[in-house]
């Protein structure tokens, strides 16, 4: 790979905090709580979990094969063909989870804001912004998204600190009331978006420069454990906020924006809160897009990831079209087919990988 470039272990924790809180942080709250209730919280704790698990496989393999890609320590660990088998899924739903990320704000503008505006104009804008970003590479990435993360993350905190005289805690109960099912739900719909997305990282995190690989994991592990207190706390605001009302409301970050009303001068905040969505959703559509081109171009054995970039984005531009059809119909794609999508495409390659290295590391110690 040409000029491959690499950033720090805090680096990479932030681009995998702000991959897995950027959109998650707006569009998850509602469509959880649901299905789980007052319970989403516990759906989120499960899922989160579920998380640390597969992020427990990704860095056993960055450990085994450092500097190296998923693409590449399959080739070596599986060989040629396999790693084709294998990559033809993964790479399918990067291309889906772009597009899917793109389709989210194309349906939150619609819906919210500009219904009067045709969808392939966000698509258009979205993709091309995260094109130019993917095209400065991995460092500028970083460094970039260090600024918008933080900045977002401040207003979110805002709302929800202007919010408190609103909330009534005792919409948290009762706790199961309908038993485990509705937790169990809550967390396959999160295991798929966000938690089951994190082996997008198997691409990136060869890009850390040679570090201890005990600091790399604590950085990881802290991003998740911040990112599932983060999506808990939006979780819980929401329900004492709402109550019963709380999974009706789409998008209930945005419409927490539109009650709150502290004094004159803080009102229609909602603005901040649409801002904070494109931006969240224009982050993780830029880090999956970057994995995207990456893993093709090392399945084709390209020199260079960037001559892929714009190309790709013309192609996920043309995918948002074909998916839009409709808010209905995409809720229940997302809830229903996105976490078997991401078991058969995602999972299941970084689960035969893992298999395979300990299986080999194992015969190699008992060889020695």
């Amino acid at each position: 790979m040409k000029n491959r470039e690499s950033i720090t272990e805090g680096q990479m924790s932030l681009l995998f905090f702000t991959f897995m809180t950027g959109s998650a942080i707006i569009n998850i709250p509602a469509p959880l709580i649901a299905f789980a209730k007052n319970d989403a919280w516990l759906s989120l704790i499960i899922s989160c979990t579920i998380g640390g698990l597969l992020l427990s496989c990704i860095l056993y393999l960055n450990k085994e094969y450092p500097g190296l890609t998923f693409i590449e320590y399959s080739r070596k660990t599986v060989g040629t063909w396999i790693t084709y088998l294998l990559s033809i899924p993964f790479v399918s739903f990067l291309v889906h989870a772009c597009a899917a990320i793109v389709i989210d704000v194309d349906l939150f503008m619609t819906s919210s804001l500009m219904d009067e505006t045709p969808m392939y104009i966000f698509s258009f804008i979205v993709v091309l912004a995260a094109a130019i970003t993917a095209q400065a590479g991995i460092e500028a990435m970083a460094r970039m998204f260090m600024i918008l993360i933080t900045v977002m993350l401040c207003f979110v905190a805002l709302i929800f600190l202007l919010a408190i005289a609103d909330y009534r805690p005792e919409q948290l109960l009762p706790i199961m009331p309908q038993g485990i099912k509705p937790v169990l739900h809550g967390a396959y719909f999160t295991y798929g978006f966000p938690y089951g997305e994190v082996v997008v990282f198997v691409m990136l995190l060869s890009s850390v420069r040679k570090t201890n690989s005990k600091d790399l994991n604590r950085s990881m592990y802290r991003a998740l454990i911040i990112n599932g207190v983060i999506l808990i706390t939006s979780a819980v605001c929401t329900i004492m906020m709402f109550g019963p009302m709380a999974g009706e409301r789409k998008y209930s970050l945005y419409q927490f924006a539109r009650m709150i009303q502290a004094v004159d001068i803080i009102e229609r905040i909602e603005s901040i809160i649409a801002m904070a969505l494109i931006a969240g959703s224009y982050m993780k559509a830029t880090i999956t897009l970057y994995a995207l081109t990456l893993a093709i171009s090392q399945l084709l054995r390209l020199r260079d990831y960037r001559i892929l970039i714009f190309p790709t984005a013309l192609i996920i531009v043309l995918l948002t079209l074909l998916l839009s059809e409709g808010m209905t119909k995409w809720e229940e794609t997302v809830a229903s087919i996105h976490p078997l999508y991401v078991s058969i495409s995602y999972v299941f390659p970084l689960l035969v990988l893992t298999l395979v290295t300990w299986i080999k590391s194992k015969g190699k110690q008992s060889s020695e």
